[in-house]
């Protein structure tokens, strides 16, 4: 039998004539004929991110009753209940990180250990997690790791507990001394993922030029699709469809930024509307894991102490306000319903993933997601019992439909090691560890 099939790099790249480029998703074209998709340079490629959620969460209202398989899912996990089999929550840990009360929450969430250095010191915490990670499976992608945000603290004096701002700015450490502060704009995010270069006057003169990214290579995409499957050129399809519906939005906010007089205009590319930065990071991060510009992010959802106000979902007070409940039964639900809130967004990226084709599953299936905190109980500042979850199919290594009640207030950076095995990355310690849990 004679075959002969044309195939496509996994690193191939649509190019358009002013220099942007767009990734390709996998397609059925990158397999080998006659070669199993598992020995190809098409294989199932891991990825990992990680979720952070500031100010804690109750966690008599956060963790399930029941331990084990078949656990009922509590109020604030209930959107991620469609993903049972792919989710195990854990209790019982104590966040590492110092110092208190929140510096150290966010600082040591991926390495345990937070801010290393006293007051007035050289900058210094530790390796994180992501990035032991990203050196297992970032090094073939554009970007080792990606890490976004929705604000920062800033440098006004004492806005910092005395420290830099930079612990509180990064959850992700490339090493002891080098920090990774998270961007927070989405236009800056885009135009690292898609090519997008010069100063700001060049970039406006370009977009003005072109109208949109995807003009450019349009007549280029017409010529790949023509010699693809149908299988794939709906993937292509979708996956443009996706990069042009992220591009629109971030132009709809740089022209209201512009033009409304009613309120201090953000910078160009920052929403003025919380809910839409938070969708527009996440829509960000599904783009980068589909297109195979990294497979490493992290995700500051909010800084620590984070003086946020949600009147889009009835709470006009602050994140910190709310979590300072002093157990008023009014405050206690408003706190409650933040942190349902933000479960409800990062469910909306899960599902997006389940629902975007990759190989020979969803993108859901080759990834591992962490979610959590640093602290529980923000009246109190309490490190015990924060909310963790891991999250994904991690290409079949990770058992889901679990909750899993760790003993003796054991170290959450104990947990940091179960994700790094199963994520097949041989790290013996870190922080305080002192071993893996039985998961």
């Amino acid at each position: 039998m004679f075959i002969s099939k044309k195939r496509i790099s996994r690193r191939a790249v649509i190019r358009g004539a002013l220099g942007a480029g767009v990734a390709l998703p996998l397609l059925d074209a990158m397999v080998p004929a006659m070669v199993a998709q598992s020995k190809s340079e098409a294989a199932p490629r891991l990825r990992f991110g990680g979720v952070y959620v500031p100010n804690g969460a109750l966690p008599d209202v956060w963790h399930p009753k029941e331990t084990g398989s078949g656990f009922t899912f509590t109020r604030p996990m209930k959107s991620l209940e469609p993903f049972r089999q792919h989710l195990i929550t854990v209790s019982g840990m104590t966040g590492s990180g110092i110092p208190g009360p929140h510096l150290g929450a966010s600082a040591g969430w991926l390495n345990g250990l937070g801010a290393q250095g006293a007051q007035g010191a050289p900058i210094i915490s530790g390796k994180t997690l992501d990035q032991f990670i990203a050196d297992k499976i970032g090094t073939e992608t554009p970007f080792p790791s990606l890490e976004l945000g929705t604000e920062d603290m800033g440098t006004s004096i004492g806005a910092c507990d005395g420290f830099s701002c930079v612990y509180f700015n990064c959850l992700a450490w490339r090493s002891d001394t080098s920090p990774l502060p998270v961007e927070i704009n989405p236009r800056v995010t885009f135009e690292r993922m898609f090519g997008e270069t010069g100063t700001t006057a060049q970039r406006r003169a370009k977009l003005e030029y072109k109208n949109s990214l995807l003009d450019s290579i349009v007549e280029e995409t017409k010529r790949m699709s023509s010699k693809l499957g149908a299988s794939d050129t709906r993937i292509l399809s979708d996956y443009l469809e996706n990069v042009r519906e992220v591009e629109r939005r971030i132009q709809q906010i740089e022209k209201r930024s512009q033009t409304d007089l009613d309120i201090a205009a953000p910078p160009s590319g920052i929403p003025a509307s919380f809910e839409e930065h938070m969708q527009l990071s996440y829509d960000l991060l599904h783009l980068s894991f589909q297109g195979d510009i990294t497979r490493v992010f992290t995700f500051l959802t909010g800084v620590e102490a984070s003086n946020r106000g949600y009147n889009f979902i009835g709470v006009p007070e602050s994140h910190h306000v709310c979590s300072h409940h002093g157990n008023n039964p009014e405050a206690m639900e408003k706190y409650t319903k933040i942190v349902t809130y933000q479960v409800e967004q990062f469910a909306r990226f899960v599902q997006k993933l389940h629902d975007t084709p990759d190989g020979d599953g969803s993108l859901l299936d080759h990834s591992l997601l962490y979610y959590g905190g640093g602290m529980s109980n923000g009246n109190v500042h309490d490190r015990y019992n924060p909310p963790a979850l891991i999250l994904g199919g991690a290409n079949g290594r990770l058992k889901g439909d679990r909750h899993i009640a760790v003993a003796n207030r054991a170290p959450a950076a104990n947990l940091l090691l179960n994700i790094a095995e199963i994520a097949n990355v041989p790290l013996q310690h870190i922080g305080p560890s002192t071993g893996k849990f039985d998961i």
